[in-house]
């Protein structure tokens, strides 16, 4: 009987402790847990804060700032579309009537310099490389003989009519290097009067005016190839707005989606008779390829004049909840509450804003993690 009551004893005192054993591992792995959630903190009874200390903030990397007026450029916002950089662009023609045989690259395609372009077919061009060859035979011959078997008149003459022959070859349209190759395979069945066009420079082929078969003019424009890493922005302003402008003024140039820095490079004198506008015509850089010739953008010039205005840059703002922007503002030493603001101008990466107070600790460092901390906390950001 003893002996029972020992196993029941024992029995009990292992369910005790094993109950005690998976309690401790719950509290331990966050299974359950019976401590509530920390209120958020208030100040004067209906501001919700968040608390970051002094170690969670350096971790963060969250700075902040005195908001001060700030002296930014004044700018005049014109529409503006990009263009073609003329310096980096290069034209393609025949310099003799000809016709077209082959088609060698398409609208779009990026070229090398010394890339061929088109194949071209001249009667001119065909005259032409017969009377080279025929030169060059002649050369050969006369400095084989030497000076001293022909007359020096003969031995220029020949030496002329050859040179004279290989330059007409250039002046029509085929390189040295084609020249060379065709005098060299001695080859009378190649004076047919074909030639190809190549590249002139690197870039991209932006038109093909021209179709198979046709006969083309001496100086007709078959392609146009850009260098489209610098390009020029036409931007149109009313005569007393291009008053303000001047050249080399800094400037910004928008599209949807990106922005760019550039720089006046010409104002023109003469005004649009239709729209009564003047051209400002900015450089940029497009290093990236995000502008092409015939997109519209929004310009922004600099008129040389300065506005004092209250600006954060634009790390610094946070869209709230409801669709709103506001910034971080540091109540009292590692407390940081929302602040909505409006955002009315944008100059480069700054934001003019109003709705707040110069004189106000804005945070200007990590503004990201105090709105995650806000989010996570449940906390609303919706303060005016």
């Amino acid at each position: 009987m003893r002996a029972g009551w020992r196993y029941i004893i024992l029995g009990l005192l292992f369910i005790l402790i094993l109950s005690t054993c998976i309690n401790k591992e719950q509290v331990s792995l966050g299974v359950k847990s019976t401590e509530q959630p920390k209120q958020p903190k208030q100040i004067d009874g209906d501001e919700t804060l968040i608390e970051i200390s002094s170690e969670g903030q350096e971790a963060a990397g969250i700075k902040t700032q005195i908001l001060r007026a700030k002296s930014l450029p004044i700018y005049i916002s014109a529409p503006g579309e990009v263009l073609p950089n003329n310096d980096l662009t290069a034209l393609v023609t025949p310099r003799i009537q000809a016709q077209v045989v082959q088609r060698l690259v398409k609208v779009g395609t990026h070229v090398i310099k010394g890339q061929p372009l088109v194949s071209l077919s001249s009667v001119d061009m065909a005259k032409a490389q017969a009377e080279l060859l025929l030169a060059q035979k002649e050369w050969a011959r006369v400095k084989l003989l030497g000076k001293q078997a022909v007359s020096a008149k003969r031995y220029q003459t020949v030496e002329v009519a050859y040179q004279q022959a290989y330059s007409k070859l250039l002046a029509y349209g085929m390189t040295r290097a084609q020249i060379d190759e065709f005098v060299t395979s001695n080859d009378t069945n190649k004076a047919n009067g074909e030639f190809v066009l190549l590249a002139q420079q690197s870039g991209t082929v932006f038109s093909a005016d021209f179709t198979q078969g046709q006969m083309i003019a001496p100086g007709k424009i078959l392609y146009t190839i850009v260098d489209e890493t610098s390009l020029w922005v036409d931007a149109k302003l009313s005569n007393g707005d291009s008053g303000k402008i001047k050249k080399k003024y800094k400037g910004i140039i928008k599209t949807a989606t990106h922005q760019f820095p550039a720089e006046v490079l010409q104002v023109h004198h003469q005004l649009d008779e239709t729209t009564r506008t003047r051209i400002i015509r900015l450089k940029v850089a497009n290093n990236n390829d995000q502008l092409h010739p015939g997109e519209f953008v929004t310009c922004l010039i600099q008129t040389g004049k300065t506005q004092s205005v209250l600006a954060v840059d634009q790390t610094a703002l946070m869209q709230t909840p409801d669709g709103d922007l506001a910034v971080y503002i540091e109540v009292k030493p590692n407390y940081f509450k929302a602040q909505e603001v409006k955002v009315t101008q944008k100059i480069g990466s700054w934001r003019v804003i109003k709705g707040i107070k110069e004189g106000t600790r804005v945070v200007t460092g990590g503004a990201f993690f105090v709105h995650s901390e806000s989010l996570k906390s449940g906390f609303s950001t919706h303060n005016h």
